[in-house]
């Protein structure tokens, strides 16, 4: 494993606690976490320095756009319009910073528009979500969690509950396709084991009825959870992996030599409609695969060199290209072939519908 994966693997890690930096001091290894590739929140997350001059660009029809300019450190957190307290201000884009110490949380808007978010007060993967439509922003606060309309006038605030301490949080953890229904995931110091889901047209705040051991990991469109049994988070090489929606179960397996989890390699699933998605690893290889709701594979899409998964989009499975130099070149957000986005080559990114799984 190189450096970078091995920060990375930090970086996961850290996003079980409240305190993510504080993890990042962590000398041991949890094998359980999901590690560099899993990147499932559809956050990207790279350790490294400061300074860049870089642009942040989207891409309009057959144009990249160019947007205000991003130069790490030395561009103070004045220089960005605070995100305003109210009313809409258009639909997100992504929440990034561009760099991995000492630079701005920012909003970036479909539109090129960017608002500060906070200095960096809060790191972007983990913690900070964006609905797969674009329209909610969901960040934690002090008491809990709140989910700003970014289209209308609506903020759903959720609170932490009577049981939660120093160091709790919530972390968004599945989003439906539709953008409609959120779950997010309670922990405290790595130990995940509430769970509530939030309507977003009505704000409303329920805990999912879940078997013993087990965690959703998605949400199909027909409402039902889709359930994965924690054991199976035990590091071991794992060829297969079974799901749980309503009273079916359904049984995903690797191709070839290939595998879902090892000693190196955390289990990643992701759920979007109803595509599932798993990582498969063959020695250094890693390849997307896409199941159908009855396990059967769909498509299998191997990762170049220099690429790290991201997680579902509309237009297929987004993936980050690096540059060759990550101090001066920048991040290409890839899916189906498609440009989506630039970013600084150190950023850490959250795209539409990142959450955990």
């Amino acid at each position: 494993m190189n450096l970078r994966d091995t920060y990375h693997q930090l970086e996961e890690e850290a996003r079980d606690y409240a305190d993510a930096d504080r993890v990042l001091r962590v000398v041991r290894r949890r094998r359980t976490v999901r590690t560099a590739a899993t990147v499932t929140f559809a956050a990207l997350v790279i350790a490294g320095g400061v300074g860049l001059q870089q642009n942040l660009t989207r891409l309009s029809g057959d144009t990249i756009t160019a947007v205000p300019a991003v130069s790490g450190s030395a561009t103070p957190s004045s220089a960005y319009p605070a995100l305003p307290a109210r009313g809409p201000v258009g639909q997100g884009a992504a929440v990034y910073t561009p760099c991995r110490y000492a630079c701005p949380t920012l909003l970036a808007l479909a539109d090129g528009r960017q608002y500060l978010l906070g200095a960096h007060t809060i790191t972007p993967p983990g913690n900070i979500t964006m609905s797969p439509d674009g329209r909610w922003l969901g960040m934690p606060t002090a008491s809990g969690y709140e989910l700003r309309d970014l289209l209308g006038d609506t903020t759903h605030r959720i609170a932490s509950p009577a049981t939660g301490g120093a160091g709790s949080a919530y972390s968004p953890w599945a989003w439906s396709a539709d953008s409609r229904r959120l779950i997010l995931g309670y922990h405290a110091s790595g130990d995940v084991s509430m769970y509530t889901e939030v309507d977003l047209t009505t704000g409303r705040a329920t805990t999912p009825h879940l078997p013993k051991g087990y965690e959703p990991v998605g949400i199909l469109p027909s409402g039902a959870l889709v359930l994965l049994d924690q054991s199976q988070y035990d590091g071991s090489a794992r060829g297969q992996v079974s799901l749980r929606t309503g009273g079916s179960a359904v049984t995903l397996r690797a191709t070839g030599a290939g595998v879902f989890s090892d000693a190196d390699h955390g289990l990643s699933v992701q759920v979007s409609g109803g595509r599932v998605f798993l990582l498969e690893y063959t020695g250094d290889r890693i390849a997307v695969l896409e199941f159908d709701q009855k396990g059967r594979l769909v498509s299998r899409t191997p990762l170049a060199g220099g690429q790290y998964a991201v997680g579902p989009t509309p237009e297929g499975y987004a993936v980050i290209q690096l540059p060759s130099d990550q101090r001066t070149g920048r991040q290409r957000l890839l899916s189906g072939g498609r440009l989506l986005h630039e970013f600084p080559g150190e950023a850490e990114i959250v795209i539409p519908g990142g959450a955990r799984h």
